[in-house]
């Protein structure tokens, strides 16, 4: 499949889903109706950006309420690690493996990055796994080069720097590493709200967390991929409801 043979795809992407918190519903709430929407609008794929969970110490009922969710899809789920279920050998997401072993979700959790390859779909997805949010951990550093067929998206989870100052904030993404990249579409998470950073050479947004990337409320990223018109977003507002 050569570049100008690439098959239209739509794509979910969200992140910050925070599952787990405490004592409030609304962000499970939020991530149902994220599934909802994904099943309704027959997505090809889901991207999570980092934090599905909100800490470390999440219960089993949480994970398996979590698998139980993502195995409604019908297609593909791919996600990174984020700040809040970072990925030393304590992360919640080594207890959440067992719960997905037998769907369709690909964990990124190699601390160098690592690509997946969806062949059915023509679309390469790289992510890198965070084992610490510090300063040093950059999210994007030694992104490899696109690959020459299909379509390519990043995922990275941190906060992106207006310059190259160097800073004490943890998981930096400076302009350098942004102006470097040539995939078509970089799938941000940490920041709650839902933004365009830049819409070129590359496509880079952060979805917003699930329950409030739209000016606070419920909202996730429909991204398009179209082989004539290119890369486009929409933002979709959730309607949740309650979950016991």
């Amino acid at each position: 499949m050569t570049e100008n043979q690439r098959q239209a795809l739509s794509l979910l992407h969200t992140s910050d889903c925070h599952l787990g918190t405490s004592p409030a519903r609304r962000q499970e709430a939020a991530f149902a109706a994220a599934i909802d929407l994904a099943i309704d609008e027959a997505v090809d794929a889901v991207i999570i950006s980092g934090d599905l969970f909100d800490h470390n110490r999440v219960g089993d009922d949480v994970l398996s309420w979590a698998a139980g969710q993502l195995a409604r899809l019908s297609c593909p789920t791919v996600m990174i690690a984020g700040n809040h279920d970072a990925h030393p050998e304590s992360s919640v997401l080594h207890r959440f493996i067992p719960h997905i072993q037998d769907l369709p979700i690909t964990i990124l959790d190699s601390l160098e990055g690592t690509t997946t390859h969806l062949p059915a779909l023509g679309l390469t997805v790289w992510g890198k796994s965070m084992d610490d949010h510090h300063p040093g951990f950059h999210p994007l550093d030694r992104l490899p080069e696109r690959p020459e067929e299909g379509w390519c998206v990043a995922m990275g989870h941190g906060l992106v720097m207006s310059d190259e100052t160097p800073s004490y904030r943890s998981s930096p993404i400076y302009p350098s590493h942004l102006e470097a990249l040539n995939w078509d579409y970089v799938a941000l998470g940490h920041i709650h709200r839902h933004m365009v950073i830049r819409e070129s050479p590359s496509l880079v947004a952060y979805s917003g967390a699930t329950a409030e990337s739209l000016e606070g409320d419920p909202a996730v990223l429909l991204v398009t991929l179209d082989p004539d018109s290119g890369v486009s977003l929409n933002l979709r507002e959730l309607t949740p409801s309650p979950v016991a």
